[in-house]
């Protein structure tokens, strides 16, 4: 990949991971809540942490270098890749 296809795989992540963290926190609240008003408390609970863990899992196997693969880690802003060094924004 070249520099340019790096940063641009980088910053599709960087809106991927932006919109999974909406998606996730409409469906905790809203989700669950409707969830546990129909069945009742404990499935919401239950869609509650599945949602969660869905969030938890995409985090992990996205939020990767584009580059080498490594864990990019908690950070949001990253500039470049703790692992190889590929600069990941202008």
């Amino acid at each position: 990949m070249t520099q340019e296809e790096i940063m641009l795989a980088y910053a599709r992540k960087r809106r991927r991971r932006i919109y999974a963290v909406l998606v996730a926190v409409f469906l905790l609240f809203v989700g669950a809540s409707a969830v546990g008003q129909i069945f009742g408390d404990r499935y919401g609970m239950v869609t509650a942490v599945v949602v969660l863990v869905g969030f938890l899992v995409f985090v992990w196997r996205d939020w990767r270098c584009p580059a080498c693969g490594h864990a990019l880690g908690a950070e949001f802003d990253q500039r470049h890749c703790p692992y190889c060094g590929t600069r990941l924004v202008r």
